[in-house]
């Protein structure tokens, strides 16, 4: 079995670094290599104090350290892998980047989508740090052994800047749905679900008001609100309910039981919660952005949001609650959901390219 060094930044919790990605994918990878991990986490008291003194955030701080760190590990050969440009390609090694997003799409959104940008959640990031990071981060690309993306929309954006396809690979990413957890009560064609920490990023407020204007109309339908840690409605009319944030085996008993999950994100660089809603068999309403066309099927497992409009969002509500074929045809899907959105499977596909 081959050897790979996996540079990553535990934190203060291996198994929920960056939402348990870092940890199930290196687990996912033992199945082909012999993975060796460098923890490349620095001290947090130190980092809160530079971040104070230089009023830095967290991705500037990432920045300064990967600095550092990539002085101290030159000396690694063979194949590399990691998650922020730490060691650039030699001679002597093979690097390769998993990444979400990218620095140069921040920018992008920063200089051409004004309106994304200021609830994208780096909206208060350095532009100058961004900047200067970009250039070495698109030269990095340049000169990687492969980029591994997510996303197929990131693909295609870097791909229409000007960088070879032949180097950059859409791999995916894993969910961790437990099967003995999708357990469906009777449905009662009304339920609507919403989970996002993020609710302004997420189309939380529209949301909101396409559910408004549904009971209006005289609906009987309700809306069930996961992941803000405090109620972010303030007036709420009858059938508003929020739950909060919970421990993720019970929102298992929300996705169970409610009918449809919206999420009509303005910015989201991936989204696995679309996945795991598909498998626990809700059709989903997203936007016709990022990746939510590559996990909907419009028409099939769900309707995509096409213009910022809570009555067009409201109307997509009420489609897919009166139409059973929607929620039909993604229990049919269930088991593909499963294989395709797995760490194994996003391995196997790294693994393939790695060698």
């Amino acid at each position: 079995m081959k050897d790979l060094t996996y540079l990553v930044s535990w934190g203060a919790n291996k198994e929920t670094a960056w939402s348990g990605t870092n940890y199930s994918l290196y687990k996912a990878l033992n199945e082909f290599y012999n993975v060796k991990d460098i923890n490349l986490s620095g001290n947090r008291w130190t980092q809160k104090i530079i971040k104070h003194l230089l009023h830095l955030n967290g991705a500037s701080i990432e920045y300064y350290r990967r600095h550092k760190l990539g002085k101290k590990l030159d000396n690694i050969n063979g194949n590399v892998f990691q998650f922020s440009e730490v060691l650039y390609d030699s001679e002597v090694r093979n690097t390769y980047m998993y990444v979400d997003n990218t620095v140069s799409y921040v920018n992008y959104m920063r200089n051409h989508l004004p309106d994304v940008f200021a609830v994208s959640g780096f909206q208060d990031t350095n532009s100058a740090i961004f900047n200067k990071r970009e250039k070495e981060q698109n030269q990095y690309i340049l000169t990687c052994s492969a980029l591994f993306t997510m996303g197929h929309w990131l693909r295609e954006w870097l791909i229409g800047q000007g960088y070879s396809p032949d180097r950059i690979h859409a791999v995916g990413g894993g969910i961790n749905v437990d099967k003995r957890l999708i357990a469906p009560q009777r449905k009662t064609h009304n339920k609507i679900l919403f989970v996002g920490k993020d609710f302004k990023r997420k189309g939380g407020y529209i949301t909101y008001e396409a559910f408004k204007l549904l009971r209006e109309k005289g609906k009987d339908v309700e809306l069930y609100v996961i992941g803000p840690s405090q109620n972010p409605i303030g007036d709420q009319i009858d059938g508003y309910h929020f739950v909060g944030l919970i421990p993720y085996n019970e929102e298992a008993r929300y996705y169970n039981m409610c009918d449809l999950f919206c999420l009509p994100s303005y910015f989201e660089a991936y989204g696995l919660v679309f996945v795991e809603a598909l498998t626990f068999g809700l059709p989903c309403i997203g936007r016709d952005s990022y990746e939510m066309p590559y996990f909907i099927k419009d028409g099939g497992t769900g309707l995509l949001l096409k213009k910022n409009d809570p009555q067009a969002l409201a109307s997509l509500m009420e489609q897919i609650l009166s139409n059973d074929s929607f929620s039909k045809n993604v229990i049919a899907n269930r088991d593909s959901y499963i294989h395709e959105y797995s760490w194994s499977t996003v391995a196997e596909r790294i693994a393939k390219i790695i060698g």
